[in-house]
């Protein structure tokens, strides 16, 4: 069952990143089948509760609280004056008194609960099965594979100008990569996420090799071994994926993976013991190699700069001031969970013409959906989730890379989302929770693997102690 969980959520990326209601229907589906089992094979004692709620409650309760509020704007029972103005349009036209509610679109707010019950869904199997360091190594692995393939696949359309994905005609960025992905920016998100996984594994690698010997030079042979010889695919692997993210030409992918990339050197160099200046100068070399990567990349850099510098061709400021304007007409019901379409249908000024499905910013798109206490709550499921991986990198003597990805995984997704709505994208989200799930299950040492009776026990079956 754990190979039919990864291959579901590593397809993801292939149906147009699954944004289309059929496509992410099917994963709904897939997943709650495959939860469904879980929950079977457990009540018959086949299968162990690796994880136990109460390890990962600062991460449980705060989603809860989120389900729960969406739940409450779909109700109609709750007191009128917290309800949509906009429920009394159609009152006025058609003379009738409908079922109103605090969200202004039932249907979009239902489909959105489905997506974020699929992500919970997705994080808690990836947590109760990545808590074999076998298994979390190979869903490590199953995720660069996959976007090595995606990746691959885009380069293969991009450098033969086919300007098409899939077999749809490419109608956006159309001179920029984007693989299987409507977006080039969401596309840029996933490759980035790919190349922290495979960034952690080769420096896994090449620091269990270089730590085996005292001497400097025999350990910065084995280094440059490690990193040649024995690493040939992971290494193909990065240029592969590293290729296709500085052919997206997306400014926020680059400079979010650029970050992620530092804060995963500097966090597993600080767990194996460096010094600060050591820290600060792996950081910095990290962030120079990626910043000469995008110098020496295409010429359709200085385009993207000259557009971010000059002009500015999108209205991502008038969507922010509006975004702004909603939080402050509804700061703590909002207007419905996934109605960010619907409120700017509504709100969209005379000089705005294009129509827009998202805020570009996914701070201020939840504020405007949930209100600022369930947005809180949702900023503090990622934040719950970096501080456990934080801490479990610091505490593990062994596989602290595990934790260090999670860590910086979430630092990617939350720097991007303050410039784009990649986690608005199924398959981006459905990545990220599988890549969380695995850290978080890996990032606490002394958590016993619990048996059929619930009981902690080593894999031998002797009691654990903590390590």
């Amino acid at each position: 069952m754990l190979q039919l969980f990864v291959v579901v959520v590593l397809l993801t990326p292939l149906p147009l990143g699954s944004v289309y209601p059929w496509s992410w229907g099917l994963l709904a589906v897939g997943i709650g089948a495959l939860l469904g089992m879980w929950c079977l094979r457990l009540l018959a004692r086949k299968a162990a509760l690796a994880v136990p709620l109460t390890a990962v409650w600062p991460t449980v309760l705060p989603f809860l609280l989120v389900v729960g509020w969406i739940i409450v704007q779909l109700l109609p029972i709750t007191p009128e004056a917290w309800h949509h103005s906009a429920w009394l349009w159609p009152a006025s036209a058609f003379n009738a008194a409908p079922s109103s509610r605090i969200t202004v679109d039932p249907a979009e707010t239902i489909a959105a609960l489905t997506r974020l019950i699929t992500y919970g869904a997705i994080f808690w199997l990836a947590l109760q099965y990545g808590r074999d360091r076998r298994a979390a190594k190979m869903m490590f692995k199953a995720v660069v594979l996959a976007a090595v393939g995606f990746s691959l696949y885009g380069l293969v359309v991009e450098l033969s100008e086919i300007r098409m994905v899939l077999w749809f005609p490419k109608v956006t960025a159309i001179e920029d990569l984007s693989s299987t992905f409507v977006n080039r920016n969401t596309f840029a998100t996933y490759a980035g996420l790919a190349l922290v996984c495979v960034s952690g594994l080769i420096l896994a690698r090449v620091d269990g090799r270089m730590a085996n010997t005292d001497d400097f030079t025999d350990s910065v042979d084995r280094g440059i071994d490690a990193i040649i010889a024995r690493n040939s695919f992971l290494i193909a692997g990065w240029l592969l994926i590293a290729s296709a993210l500085l052919l997206t030409h997306s400014l926020g992918g680059i400079f979010s993976s650029g970050v992620a990339l530092a804060s995963l050197v500097a966090l597993y160099a600080h767990a194996r013991g460096a010094r600060p200046g050591v820290i600060f100068g792996l950081a910095i070399g990290a962030g120079v190699l990626l910043g000469a990567a995008v110098v020496a990349g295409s010429a359709g850099w200085q385009a993207r700069f000259d557009q971010a510098l000059w002009s500015q061709p999108d209205d991502r400021g008038k969507l922010a001031l509006l975004a702004l304007q909603g939080i402050e007409e509804r700061p703590l019901l909002g207007s419905g969970y996934g109605t960010f379409e619907t409120f700017f249908t509504h709100r969209r000024p005379p000089d705005m013409e294009a129509r827009y499905t998202k805020a570009h910013n996914a701070y201020l798109e939840n504020a405007v959906e949930l209100g600022l206490p369930a947005t809180a709550a949702l900023v503090a499921i990622f934040v719950s989730i970096a501080v456990r991986t934080w801490r479990g990198a610091r505490r593990r003597r062994r596989d602290a890379i595990y934790p260090c990805i999670g860590f910086s995984a979430t630092v990617l997704v939350g720097v991007h989302s303050l410039l784009d709505f990649s986690l608005q994208i199924p398959a981006v989200t459905a990545t990220y929770c599988l890549i969380a799930g695995i850290a978080c299950a890996q990032a606490d040492p002394s958590l016993p693997t619990a048996d059929r009776r619930g009981r902690g026990t080593q894999p031998d079956g002797q009691p654990h102690y903590p390590r």
